[in-house]
């Protein structure tokens, strides 16, 4: 969950995926990507000005009716004073990463990300000439940024557990029909792709994912499907599995690990967390950051 409320040290005219209280009065506005938390203000009464955003943006307007008004206010806006590079995320379809250059320094602004380790090595855009480029802050996505998060499974090892427990349940009949319990609009799309090459089948999802052509034809609406994504199962008969557990499995891939490796690559002189943990504070991430980078943490 995002915590990011404030606008840039370097460069406080620009509002990054925060669009409500001191953010109206910004210059230009960005949207790493569409996850609720990102979205504070977006269709608030108060935002009556042309935004600047991401691609995501029209992906917003376009899947979502709620943001439609939004269409006729999204203009490409020069900034003169800062170059705005985007950097893929890893995070959900259409999610970036914002490099800002200009003469108060080069800055990143993460949003959420999810990339693997030596990632960071193969973005042509950090980079000038054989080197990293000089980069001042890092606002960086901490979400699990806490020992109690230390093992968290790769996104590989989440699609054998769960492609186990589809196969279990969905062998037994044809009226055996999964209910894969999504919390966001977005960001399934890995999960949603193998699992319907797994089992020659489709997943029944929400109408939002005929907006992504990539993943279509592993999409459906047919309620006959036995590998349902949808955020309600009402309506839906035969026998349903909606959470099953069989003992627990630890997987080596720690979060720690892909932010350390992240940030240690770059190198910047100032890091800020976007995201506090629960039962984290601002102070103690910092903390967290120190021994861990070796590199100058401000907070």
């Amino acid at each position: 969950m995002s915590s990011f409320a404030d606008r840039m040290k370097e460069y406080p005219t620009i509002s990054l995926d925060r669009f409500d209280r001191e953010n109206l009065h910004a210059r230009a506005y960005f949207l790493s990507h569409c996850h609720k938390d990102h979205m504070k203000g977006l269709k608030g009464p108060l935002l009556k000005r042309k935004l600047k955003f991401s691609c995501t943006a029209h992906l917003s307007q376009r899947s979502n009716p709620k943001y439609a008004f939004w269409e006729d206010h999204i203009v490409s806006i020069i900034l003169k004073d800062v170059v705005v590079t985007l950097l893929p995320a890893g995070h959900c379809p259409g999610s970036v990463m914002f490099l800002f250059e200009g003469a108060q320094g080069t800055v990143l602004y993460t949003g959420d990300f999810r990339l693997a380790v030596g990632d960071a090595a193969r973005m042509e855009y950090l980079h000038s000439g054989d080197r990293v480029k000089d980069i001042q802050s890092v606002y960086s996505d901490t979400t699990f940024f806490d020992p109690k998060y230390h093992q968290i499974p790769s996104r590989e090892a989440c699609l054998t557990g769960i492609s186990q427990l589809v196969q279990d349940w969905i062998c037994q009949s044809p009226y055996h029909v999964v209910w894969l319990n999504c919390k966001a609009a977005y960001g399934y799309e890995y999960l949603f792709t193998n699992l319907g090459q797994e089992f020659s089948s489709q997943v029944r999802a929400w109408i939002c994912k005929k907006n992504m052509p990539e993943i279509l034809c592993h999409m459906t609406t047919d309620r006959a499907t036995q590998i349902h994504a949808c955020r309600s199962s009402s309506g839906q008969t035969g026998y349903r599995v909606k959470y099953h557990r069989e003992g627990y499995s630890s997987y080596d891939t720690p979060y720690t690990m892909l932010v350390k490796d992240f940030l240690s690559y770059i190198c910047p002189v100032n890091i800020y967390p976007n995201v506090i943990p629960l039962g984290k504070t601002l102070e103690d991430v910092a903390e967290l950051l120190k021994p861990l980078y070796k590199i100058k943490c401000k907070y």
